[in-house]
């Protein structure tokens, strides 16, 4: 574990502690709970890379199809 000193805003500050008084009952595992939370964050984001979306539609489609698709999509989108 590294120690190191983060300023907070006095609003963020007053959530973060509201919220170790009701999950710890004090306030001394706030270093646990800002580590749960910035690991979550960290965790979240790795994920959101990895997804990937697939679309079958039962034939084979030529790049420049593709791209026709996607520019009448966007113009339906923008309407």
């Amino acid at each position: 574990m590294v120690k190191t000193t983060i300023i907070l805003e006095d609003e963020l500050y007053k959530q973060l502690v509201k919220e170790a008084l009701e999950k710890y009952g004090s306030t001394k595992k706030l270093s646990l709970l800002i580590n749960q939370k910035l690991k979550g964050e960290i965790t979240e984001k790795k994920e959101e890379k990895k997804k990937r979306i697939t679309i079958r539609l039962g034939k084979k489609l030529k790049p420049e199809d593709v791209e026709k698709l996607i520019e009448k999509g966007l113009a339906e989108a923008s309407k």
